[in-house]
């Protein structure tokens, strides 16, 4: 069985350059980030690979 590897918040601050918390948690409740796993104990983590489809999702600039 494949593990999939969980992020922090602050892990996926870094990876995805949002610059707040707040920002993170506005966009998973309107459905445009990806919703984050309740460990227990007040641990919240995100899988990779959501944050990866995320990220790969984004739209290319163009200038």
């Amino acid at each position: 069985m494949n593990t999939p590897e969980l992020l922090t918040c602050q892990e996926v601050l870094r990876l995805t350059g949002i610059r707040s918390r707040s920002t993170i948690w506005r966009r998973v409740q309107k459905g445009r980030f990806p919703a984050p796993v309740d460990l227990g104990a007040g641990r919240i983590r995100w899988r990779a690979s959501d944050i990866t489809a995320w990220i790969s999702a984004l739209p290319l600039v163009r200038y």
